[in-house]
C-alpha cells in the first residue's frame, strides 16, 4: 500500500513515519512511504498511484486543502487525511472527501484508529491486477492504472497512466471482461475506468482528466454504471 506524508515540519514527517512503521509491523502490513515538504512537490509530476494521502492544512504557499483540490482533478480515489492544529480548518474537508482529521498534537492511539479507517477504505479501493494478452504477450496491469480502452480498427488500445497496450481483439469482449473491474461503455469505440471517472458532461466525458467522447445511445446504461460503482 503506497502512502504519502504531506506536510512542511521534519518532526511531524517523521513522526508519521515512526506511527506507520509500528502500525505495519502490529498489523502485519507493509507500506511504501513517500514524504513531502509541500504541497508543489507533491503535485510536481503527480500520478494517482497512492492509496492515502496524509495531509498537512496550514503549510506555506500551497496549503493541504487546496493541493487536495488539485489532486481530485484527476484523482477521485486516493483516501485523505488532514492534519491540523485548529479543527476549524478541516471543516471544508468534505469538498475533496476527505475522511477524516487529527488534531496536533497528535498521539498513536489517535493516529492508528484514524489510519485504521482509512486503510478499510483503501483496501475495499484497492487496484486489482488484470492479465492481457498483447501483441508482445501477456501483461499484467492494475486495474487502477487503465484509464480508457480504445478500439481502433482490429486492434485494442489500453491506454495506462504510464504507456499503451495493443491487443488483437473486440471492444465486446473486453467489455464483459472488464465489467467486474468497473469499466463500461460510454462510446462505441471507447471503455472508460469508473474508477477515473470526474466529470459528465453533454458530448464527452473526464476520465482523468481526459475527454473521451459520450455517444447518445450508451449515455443512460453508462449512468446506470456509475450510480452502482458509487453505491457498491
Amino acid at each position: 500500500m503506497r502512502i504519502a506524508i504531506v506536510d512542511d515540519e521534519q518532526s511531524m514527517r517523521e513522526l508519521f513515519q515512526s506511527f506507520l512503521t509500528r502500525y505495519a509491523e502490529e498489523n502485519h502490513v507493509a507500506f511504501d512511504v513517500k514524504q513531502f515538504s509541500t504541497g508543489d512537490s507533491l503535485l510536481e509530476n503527480y500520478r494517482p498511484v497512492y492509496d492515502i494521502l496524509i495531509f498537512d492544512i496550514d503549510m506555506p504557499g500551497r496549503n493541504g486543502l487546496d493541493t487536495a483540490r488539485e489532486i481530485r482533478k484527476t484523482d477521485d480515489q486516493s483516501v485523505i487525511l488532514f492534519v491540523t492544529n485548529i479543527a476549524q480548518y478541516a471543516i471544508n474537508g468534505y469538498e475533496v472527501n476527505a475522511i477524516d482529521y487529527m488534531i496536533k498534537p497528535i498521539g498513536y492511539y489517535d493516529f492508528s484508529m484514524k489510519f485504521k479507517k482509512a486503510v478499510k477504505i483503501a483496501q475495499r479501493n484497492r487496484r486489482q491486477n488484470i492479465v492481457i494478452d498483447t501483441l508482445n504477450g501477456p501483461a499484467s496491469l492494475l486495474s487502477f492504472d487503465i484509464v480508457y480502452v480504445e478500439v481502433m480498427a482490429h486492434y485494442l488500445i489500453y491506454h495506462t497512466v504510464d504507456q499503451e497496450y495493443r491487443v488483437r481483439s473486440s471492444l465486446k469482449d473486453h467489455e464483459l471482461f472488464l465489467k467486474d473491474y468497473f469499466f463500461t461503455r460510454c462510446h462505441k469505440s471507447y471503455l472508460i475506468n469508473l474508477q477515473r471517472l470526474t466529470e459528465i458532461r453533454a458530448s464527452d466525458v473526464l476520465v482523468a482528466g481526459m475527454s473521451i467522447p459520450l455517444g447518445r445511445a450508451y449515455k443512460d446504461s453508462m449512468l446506470v454504471d456509475y450510480m452502482h460503482y458509487l453505491h457498491r
